[in-house]
């Protein structure tokens, strides 16, 4: 028996992985920081479809954090196939202006924290046949974004590092892919502050299409998963014009 593991599993882009892992019959770890919310969903995905699943509650912006958790996995004899870095989210506003601690702590969840948890489970994961490691990214990791300028960056970067590990795992037995999501029904925009100017939800995707890319991407094997026509478009369109071209246009609707 072996399991996969969710940070920032309780709502969300987080909860809807865990769903449709579900579906895949994976048995579960979540972790996340509410244990109300971990304990009602384990509940919820163990009734319905009788898998095994193991709630973690559990901060991973405090010290050790990443490695209680590798511990606890090992302790409990629950070995890890696939690893879901889900865990993070977002600040909205001048750089300037925003509390630093809480910028610094962004990048520490959004980065720091997805490394150390990769590193600690990689040798876990090279001794299951099949293992997996999804970084979520976003569709800011492929331009800079004014006003999300820290976030924009943390999520360059787990783009960058999640294509540099695959390629360094490439003879193993462990696939790597980046799922970078646009715009999604969730709490993200609200804890990062952000009220948008036409206050539209219509062209946010439920995060649980995203969760249902993810999944056929990691059984394909796909490097990057973009879930949605129009993300798609909006990377390829990142990639190919130029960055103050695409900066510029989207600099207006993210300006306080």
């Amino acid at each position: 028996m072996n399991y996969t593991l969710i940070t920032g599993a309780s709502e969300g882009i987080g909860a809807a992985l865990a769903r449709r892992c579900a579906q895949e019959n994976y048995n579960l770890i979540l972790v996340a920081r509410s244990t109300e919310k971990l304990q009602a969903l384990a509940e919820e995905l163990t009734t319905e479809y009788h898998i095994r699943v193991e709630s973690i509650t559990l901060d991973l912006l405090t010290p050790n954090a990443p490695q209680q958790l590798l511990e606890k996995c090992q302790q409990q004899n629950w070995p890890v196939r696939i690893l879901i870095n889900n865990a993070g989210y977002g600040m909205w506003g001048p750089f300037s202006e925003l509390k630093i601690q809480e910028q610094l702590d962004m990048i520490r969840l959004n980065e720091m924290v997805m490394v150390e948890l990769c590193h600690r489970f990689i040798p876990t994961l090279r001794e299951i046949p099949f293992s997996h490691i999804l970084n979520i990214g976003s569709t800011a990791s492929f331009q800079p974004i004014p006003y999300f300028s820290v976030y924009a960056a943390s999520k360059a970067f787990v783009l960058s590092f999640t294509r540099s590990l695959r390629l360094e795992l490439k003879a193993s037995n462990i696939n790597v892919s980046c799922l970078c999501p646009g715009p999604t029904q969730s709490q993200f925009f609200e804890r990062a502050g952000f009220t948008s100017k036409s206050g539209s939800t219509q062209f946010l995707m439920k995060p649980e299409a995203v969760a249902d890319a993810a999944i056929r991407g990691i059984i394909a094997k796909q490097k990057l998963i973009i879930p949605g026509f129009s993300n798609k478009f909006g990377a390829f369109f990142s990639k190919h014009l130029p960055v103050s071209w695409t900066t510029g246009v989207i600099k207006p609707y993210f300006k306080p």
